[in-house]
Protein backbone atom coordinates (compact mmCIF):
# COMPACT_ATOMS: atom_id res chain seq x y z
CA UNK A 1 0.00 0.00 0.00
CA UNK A 2 2.54 2.27 0.57
CA UNK A 3 4.76 1.28 -2.68
CA UNK A 4 1.64 2.45 -4.23
CA UNK A 5 0.80 5.25 -2.69
CA UNK A 6 5.03 6.63 -3.15
CA UNK A 7 4.45 5.91 -6.93
CA UNK A 8 1.29 7.96 -7.25
CA UNK A 9 2.63 10.71 -5.57
CA UNK A 10 5.85 10.59 -7.51
CA UNK A 11 3.66 10.40 -11.06
CA UNK A 12 1.93 13.70 -10.13
CA UNK A 13 5.21 15.49 -9.05
CA UNK A 14 7.01 14.03 -12.71
CA UNK A 15 2.96 15.63 -14.79
CA UNK A 16 3.57 18.64 -13.24
CA UNK A 17 7.17 18.63 -13.81
CA UNK A 18 7.01 18.09 -17.32
CA UNK A 19 3.60 20.62 -17.70
CA UNK A 20 6.11 23.26 -15.77
CA UNK A 21 8.66 22.62 -18.67
CA UNK A 22 6.40 22.69 -21.33
CA UNK A 23 4.80 25.84 -19.84
CA UNK A 24 8.13 27.28 -19.43
CA UNK A 25 9.29 26.85 -23.13
CA UNK A 26 6.11 27.65 -24.34
CA UNK A 27 6.59 31.22 -22.98
CA UNK A 28 9.67 31.28 -24.35
CA UNK A 29 8.89 30.31 -28.13
CA UNK A 30 6.57 32.98 -27.68
CA UNK A 31 9.29 35.51 -26.68
CA UNK A 32 11.51 34.62 -29.56
CA UNK A 33 8.25 34.49 -32.01
CA UNK A 34 8.05 38.01 -31.01
CA UNK A 35 11.62 39.22 -30.58
CA UNK A 36 12.90 37.71 -33.78
CA UNK A 37 11.75 34.63 -35.26
CA UNK A 38 14.53 34.19 -37.35
CA UNK A 39 16.53 32.71 -34.73
CA UNK A 40 16.86 29.06 -34.53
CA UNK A 41 15.45 29.24 -30.75
CA UNK A 42 12.02 29.68 -31.67
CA UNK A 43 11.66 25.83 -33.07
CA UNK A 44 13.58 24.60 -30.24
CA UNK A 45 11.46 25.93 -27.48
CA UNK A 46 8.09 24.96 -29.61
CA UNK A 47 9.18 21.38 -30.31
CA UNK A 48 10.53 20.96 -26.58
CA UNK A 49 7.14 22.63 -25.40
CA UNK A 50 4.77 19.87 -27.45
CA UNK A 51 7.24 17.23 -26.36
CA UNK A 52 6.99 17.36 -22.79
CA UNK A 53 3.03 18.34 -22.86
CA UNK A 54 2.92 15.36 -25.13
CA UNK A 55 4.58 13.33 -22.37
CA UNK A 56 2.46 14.93 -19.73
CA UNK A 57 -0.50 13.54 -21.12
CA UNK A 58 0.64 9.97 -22.38
CA UNK A 59 1.00 9.43 -18.27
CA UNK A 60 -2.19 10.75 -17.51
CA UNK A 61 -3.84 8.67 -19.79
CA UNK A 62 -2.27 5.97 -18.28
CA UNK A 63 -2.97 6.25 -15.23
CA UNK A 64 -6.55 7.07 -16.30
CA UNK A 65 -6.15 3.32 -18.13
CA UNK A 66 -9.69 2.26 -20.35
CA UNK A 67 -10.56 3.26 -24.13
CA UNK A 68 -8.95 6.91 -23.12
CA UNK A 69 -5.60 5.24 -23.09
CA UNK A 70 -5.95 3.30 -25.41
CA UNK A 71 -7.19 6.65 -27.41
CA UNK A 72 -4.78 8.76 -26.66
CA UNK A 73 -1.76 5.85 -26.98
CA UNK A 74 -3.16 5.43 -30.78
CA UNK A 75 -2.93 9.46 -31.43
CA UNK A 76 0.65 9.40 -30.26
CA UNK A 77 1.88 5.86 -31.75
CA UNK A 78 0.33 7.77 -35.37
CA UNK A 79 2.15 11.17 -34.64
CA UNK A 80 5.09 9.28 -33.73
CA UNK A 81 4.99 7.00 -36.73
CA UNK A 82 4.62 9.89 -39.12
CA UNK A 83 8.03 11.57 -37.68
CA UNK A 84 9.81 8.16 -37.94
CA UNK A 85 8.50 8.28 -41.09
CA UNK A 86 9.84 11.48 -42.47
CA UNK A 87 13.15 11.03 -41.13
CA UNK A 88 13.41 7.42 -42.22
CA UNK A 89 12.55 9.13 -45.76
CA UNK A 90 14.13 12.39 -45.34
CA UNK A 91 17.21 10.18 -44.11
CA UNK A 92 17.55 7.52 -47.12
CA UNK A 93 16.99 11.15 -49.50
CA UNK A 94 19.75 12.64 -47.63
CA UNK A 95 22.41 9.72 -47.81
CA UNK A 96 21.95 9.27 -51.65
CA UNK A 97 21.76 13.19 -52.29
CA UNK A 98 25.22 13.01 -49.85
CA UNK A 99 26.72 10.49 -51.98
CA UNK A 100 25.71 12.56 -55.23
CA UNK A 101 27.51 15.97 -54.07
CA UNK A 102 30.49 14.55 -52.78
CA UNK A 103 30.93 12.94 -56.51
CA UNK A 104 30.20 16.70 -57.83
CA UNK A 105 33.15 18.79 -58.20
CA UNK A 106 30.82 21.75 -58.31
CA UNK A 107 29.10 21.32 -54.77
CA UNK A 108 32.25 18.91 -53.30
CA UNK A 109 33.55 21.96 -51.37
CA UNK A 110 30.69 23.86 -50.32
CA UNK A 111 28.60 20.52 -48.19
CA UNK A 112 31.85 18.70 -47.57
CA UNK A 113 31.20 18.72 -43.72
CA UNK A 114 27.70 17.70 -44.53
CA UNK A 115 28.33 14.95 -47.05
CA UNK A 116 31.19 13.34 -44.90
CA UNK A 117 29.26 13.48 -41.97
CA UNK A 118 26.70 11.19 -43.47
CA UNK A 119 28.88 9.00 -45.74
CA UNK A 120 30.76 7.60 -42.64
CA UNK A 121 28.06 7.73 -40.20
CA UNK A 122 26.01 5.79 -42.67
CA UNK A 123 28.14 3.00 -43.55
CA UNK A 124 28.23 2.20 -39.57
CA UNK A 125 24.81 2.54 -39.22
CA UNK A 126 23.74 -0.06 -41.42
CA UNK A 127 26.62 -2.44 -40.47
CA UNK A 128 25.06 -2.05 -36.98
CA UNK A 129 21.93 -2.82 -37.86
CA UNK A 130 22.94 -6.26 -40.02
CA UNK A 131 24.56 -7.03 -37.25
CA UNK A 132 20.91 -6.63 -35.49
CA UNK A 133 19.33 -8.33 -38.34
CA UNK A 134 21.60 -11.43 -38.57
CA UNK A 135 21.63 -11.77 -34.72
CA UNK A 136 25.47 -11.81 -34.96
CA UNK A 137 26.68 -11.11 -31.09
CA UNK A 138 29.56 -8.61 -30.58
CA UNK A 139 32.04 -8.41 -27.21
CA UNK A 140 30.08 -5.83 -24.85
CA UNK A 141 33.17 -3.27 -25.42
CA UNK A 142 32.38 -3.34 -28.89
CA UNK A 143 28.50 -2.53 -28.37
CA UNK A 144 29.73 0.61 -25.85
CA UNK A 145 32.50 1.34 -28.52
CA UNK A 146 29.75 1.79 -31.08
CA UNK A 147 27.06 3.01 -29.24
CA UNK A 148 27.81 6.42 -30.14
CA UNK A 149 26.80 6.24 -33.84
CA UNK A 150 22.69 5.52 -32.91
CA UNK A 151 22.96 8.31 -30.30
CA UNK A 152 24.20 10.95 -32.78
CA UNK A 153 21.45 9.60 -35.56
CA UNK A 154 19.04 10.37 -32.64
CA UNK A 155 20.68 14.02 -32.11
CA UNK A 156 20.10 14.65 -36.17
CA UNK A 157 16.75 13.77 -36.07
CA UNK A 158 16.04 16.15 -33.47
CA UNK A 159 18.17 18.48 -35.07
CA UNK A 160 15.77 17.70 -38.64
CA UNK A 161 12.81 18.12 -36.73
CA UNK A 162 14.09 21.77 -35.52
CA UNK A 163 14.46 22.22 -39.22
CA UNK A 164 10.97 21.50 -40.33
CA UNK A 165 9.51 22.80 -37.62
CA UNK A 166 11.57 26.56 -38.10
CA UNK A 167 10.98 26.31 -41.98
CA UNK A 168 7.35 25.78 -41.34
CA UNK A 169 7.28 29.02 -38.75
CA UNK A 170 9.45 31.42 -41.31
CA UNK A 171 6.99 30.86 -43.93
CA UNK A 172 3.84 31.57 -42.52
CA UNK A 173 5.28 34.64 -40.69
CA UNK A 174 6.28 35.64 -44.47
CA UNK A 175 3.17 34.94 -45.68
CA UNK A 176 1.91 37.41 -43.34
CA UNK A 177 4.65 39.86 -44.19
CA UNK A 178 3.39 39.69 -47.99
CA UNK A 179 -0.35 40.47 -46.90
CA UNK A 180 1.03 43.11 -44.59
CA UNK A 181 -0.43 46.64 -46.77
CA UNK A 182 2.82 48.98 -45.50
CA UNK A 183 4.86 50.28 -47.99
CA UNK A 184 8.73 48.82 -48.07
CA UNK A 185 11.72 50.90 -49.81
CA UNK A 186 13.74 48.08 -51.62
CA UNK A 187 12.92 44.37 -52.02
CA UNK A 188 15.98 41.96 -52.55
CA UNK A 189 15.18 39.39 -54.92
CA UNK A 190 18.03 35.90 -54.04
CA UNK A 191 19.54 34.74 -57.56
CA UNK A 192 19.43 30.95 -58.47
CA UNK A 193 21.22 29.12 -60.92
CA UNK A 194 20.55 29.86 -64.75
CA UNK A 195 18.97 27.02 -67.58
CA UNK A 196 21.66 26.53 -70.12
CA UNK A 197 23.39 29.36 -68.33
CA UNK A 198 21.35 32.82 -69.62
CA UNK A 199 17.60 31.75 -68.46
CA UNK A 200 15.62 31.66 -65.31
CA UNK A 201 14.78 28.02 -63.92
CA UNK A 202 10.49 27.81 -62.79
CA UNK A 203 11.96 28.26 -59.13
CA UNK A 204 13.78 31.64 -60.14
CA UNK A 205 10.18 32.68 -61.83
CA UNK A 206 8.60 31.40 -58.94
CA UNK A 207 10.77 34.21 -56.83
CA UNK A 208 10.66 36.91 -59.73
CA UNK A 209 6.80 36.88 -59.93
CA UNK A 210 6.37 37.02 -56.36
CA UNK A 211 8.89 40.05 -56.03
CA UNK A 212 6.17 41.84 -59.01
CA UNK A 213 3.46 40.37 -56.83
CA UNK A 214 4.74 41.89 -53.98
CA UNK A 215 6.18 44.90 -55.39
CA UNK A 216 2.71 46.05 -56.99
CA UNK A 217 1.02 45.90 -53.30
CA UNK A 218 3.46 47.45 -50.94
CA UNK A 219 3.73 50.60 -53.58
CA UNK A 220 6.63 50.08 -55.52
CA UNK A 221 9.96 49.61 -54.15
CA UNK A 222 13.10 49.75 -55.73
CA UNK A 223 14.17 45.97 -56.60
CA UNK A 224 17.37 44.47 -56.61
CA UNK A 225 18.42 41.45 -58.58
CA UNK A 226 21.05 40.01 -56.60
CA UNK A 227 23.08 37.04 -57.98
CA UNK A 228 26.67 36.87 -59.83
CA UNK A 229 27.72 34.75 -62.79
CA UNK A 230 28.58 30.72 -61.87
CA UNK A 231 31.45 29.17 -63.79
CA UNK A 232 29.19 27.63 -66.21
CA UNK A 233 26.54 30.29 -66.83
CA UNK A 234 26.98 32.89 -69.76
CA UNK A 235 25.65 35.62 -67.68
CA UNK A 236 24.90 36.85 -64.53
CA UNK A 237 22.06 35.80 -62.86
CA UNK A 238 21.38 39.47 -62.08
CA UNK A 239 20.75 40.20 -65.54
CA UNK A 240 18.69 37.34 -66.34
CA UNK A 241 16.46 38.46 -63.34
CA UNK A 242 16.81 42.16 -64.60
CA UNK A 243 15.20 41.26 -68.23
CA UNK A 244 12.13 39.34 -67.12
CA UNK A 245 11.33 41.55 -64.18
CA UNK A 246 11.26 44.55 -66.79
CA UNK A 247 9.86 42.25 -70.00
CA UNK A 248 7.18 42.23 -67.07
CA UNK A 249 6.60 45.70 -67.07
CA UNK A 250 8.11 46.69 -63.91
CA UNK A 251 9.92 50.04 -64.17
CA UNK A 252 13.86 49.93 -65.29
CA UNK A 253 14.58 52.97 -62.83
CA UNK A 254 13.42 50.99 -60.28
CA UNK A 255 15.46 48.01 -60.69
CA UNK A 256 18.94 47.52 -59.45
CA UNK A 257 21.90 45.38 -59.94
CA UNK A 258 23.80 43.23 -58.09
CA UNK A 259 25.93 41.07 -59.95
CA UNK A 260 29.27 40.07 -57.97
CA UNK A 261 27.85 37.64 -54.88
CA UNK A 262 28.20 34.02 -55.36
CA UNK A 263 26.45 32.66 -52.15
CA UNK A 264 22.95 33.94 -50.01
CA UNK A 265 25.46 35.79 -47.30
CA UNK A 266 26.93 37.80 -50.52
CA UNK A 267 23.56 38.42 -51.69
CA UNK A 268 22.58 40.45 -48.30
CA UNK A 269 26.65 42.00 -48.16
CA UNK A 270 26.43 43.19 -51.31
CA UNK A 271 22.66 44.18 -51.82
CA UNK A 272 23.23 46.27 -48.45
CA UNK A 273 26.06 48.13 -50.58
CA UNK A 274 24.10 48.57 -53.38
CA UNK A 275 21.09 50.26 -50.79
CA UNK A 276 23.94 52.63 -49.22
CA UNK A 277 24.85 54.01 -52.69
CA UNK A 278 21.50 54.62 -53.52
CA UNK A 279 20.89 56.25 -50.80
CA UNK A 280 23.62 58.57 -51.05
CA UNK A 281 23.15 59.18 -54.67
CA UNK A 282 19.44 60.37 -53.83
CA UNK A 283 20.21 61.55 -50.59
CA UNK A 284 17.66 59.27 -48.63
CA UNK A 285 18.58 59.09 -45.02
CA UNK A 286 15.41 58.26 -43.36
CA UNK A 287 15.20 54.30 -41.84
CA UNK A 288 14.72 52.03 -44.47
CA UNK A 289 12.54 49.34 -44.81
CA UNK A 290 13.38 46.07 -47.12
CA UNK A 291 12.45 42.65 -47.68
CA UNK A 292 13.82 39.59 -49.49
CA UNK A 293 12.48 37.28 -51.50
CA UNK A 294 13.83 33.51 -52.20
CA UNK A 295 11.88 29.97 -52.89
CA UNK A 296 10.24 28.31 -49.54
CA UNK A 297 12.64 25.58 -49.39
CA UNK A 298 15.55 28.28 -48.95
CA UNK A 299 13.57 30.10 -46.01
CA UNK A 300 15.16 29.18 -43.15
CA UNK A 301 18.80 29.81 -43.79
CA UNK A 302 18.36 32.69 -45.76
CA UNK A 303 16.42 34.17 -42.49
CA UNK A 304 19.09 32.88 -40.05
CA UNK A 305 21.92 34.30 -42.58
CA UNK A 306 20.38 37.75 -41.93
CA UNK A 307 19.76 37.02 -38.29
CA UNK A 308 22.96 36.10 -37.56
CA UNK A 309 24.66 39.33 -39.39
CA UNK A 310 22.53 41.52 -37.90
CA UNK A 311 20.63 42.44 -40.72
CA UNK A 312 17.21 43.40 -39.84
CA UNK A 313 14.98 42.00 -43.20
CA UNK A 314 12.69 39.53 -43.36
CA UNK A 315 12.01 36.89 -45.88
CA UNK A 316 8.71 36.13 -48.37
CA UNK A 317 8.26 33.15 -49.52
CA UNK A 318 7.83 31.68 -53.51
CA UNK A 319 6.79 28.49 -54.21
CA UNK A 320 8.86 25.71 -54.86
CA UNK A 321 8.11 23.14 -57.74
CA UNK A 322 6.68 20.28 -56.72
CA UNK A 323 9.96 17.88 -58.32
CA UNK A 324 12.42 20.30 -56.17
CA UNK A 325 10.55 20.50 -53.28
CA UNK A 326 12.02 17.13 -51.17
CA UNK A 327 15.58 18.05 -52.92
CA UNK A 328 15.31 21.65 -51.50
CA UNK A 329 14.97 20.98 -47.92
CA UNK A 330 17.43 17.99 -47.67
CA UNK A 331 19.74 20.35 -49.43
CA UNK A 332 19.15 23.01 -46.66
CA UNK A 333 19.93 20.79 -44.00
CA UNK A 334 22.75 19.92 -45.15
CA UNK A 335 23.90 23.96 -46.24
CA UNK A 336 21.88 24.39 -41.90
CA UNK A 337 24.30 21.77 -40.46
CA UNK A 338 27.59 22.74 -42.11
CA UNK A 339 26.58 26.26 -40.15
CA UNK A 340 26.41 24.85 -37.21
CA UNK A 341 29.15 22.29 -37.55
CA UNK A 342 30.96 23.01 -34.41
CA UNK A 343 27.77 22.53 -32.47
CA UNK A 344 27.51 18.97 -33.77
CA UNK A 345 31.22 18.14 -34.16
CA UNK A 346 30.90 18.81 -30.11
CA UNK A 347 27.89 16.53 -29.87
CA UNK A 348 29.42 13.89 -31.92
CA UNK A 349 32.80 13.92 -29.51
CA UNK A 350 30.94 14.22 -26.50
CA UNK A 351 29.16 11.00 -27.67
CA UNK A 352 32.29 9.21 -28.63
CA UNK A 353 34.25 10.33 -25.57
CA UNK A 354 31.34 8.87 -23.41
CA UNK A 355 31.09 5.64 -25.59
CA UNK A 356 35.20 5.43 -25.06
CA UNK A 357 34.11 5.64 -21.10
CA UNK A 358 31.64 2.88 -21.12
CA UNK A 359 33.73 0.73 -23.07
CA UNK A 360 36.91 1.04 -21.11
CA UNK A 361 34.49 0.48 -18.17
CA UNK A 362 33.49 -2.73 -19.43
CA UNK A 363 36.87 -3.84 -20.33
CA UNK A 364 38.51 -3.02 -17.42
CA UNK A 365 35.44 -4.96 -15.41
Amino acid sequence: MKNLETSFVLTNKAILFLFSISLIFLLLFVYYLIKDYRNLKTAFTLNLAGESFLLGLLIISARLGGNFFVFFRFIIFLFVALIVALAFYSGITLVIWSFQMSADTKYRSRYRFSTRLVTIIFPLLCLMILFKLFKISLPPVIGYLFAFIPAFVIYLGFVFTNFITQTIIVNLKGKQLLKNRQSFDYSITLGAGLIQGKRVSKNLESRLQRTLDFAKRHHNPKLIMSGGQGYDEKISEAKAMRTWIIKHNYSPSKVILEDRSTNTKENFQKSAEKILEDQKTNNLGKQIRMVFVTNSYHLTRANYIAFSNNLKIFGIPAKTTRNYLALGWFREFAAMLLIKKHQHLFVLVLLLVISLGLALFSWIN
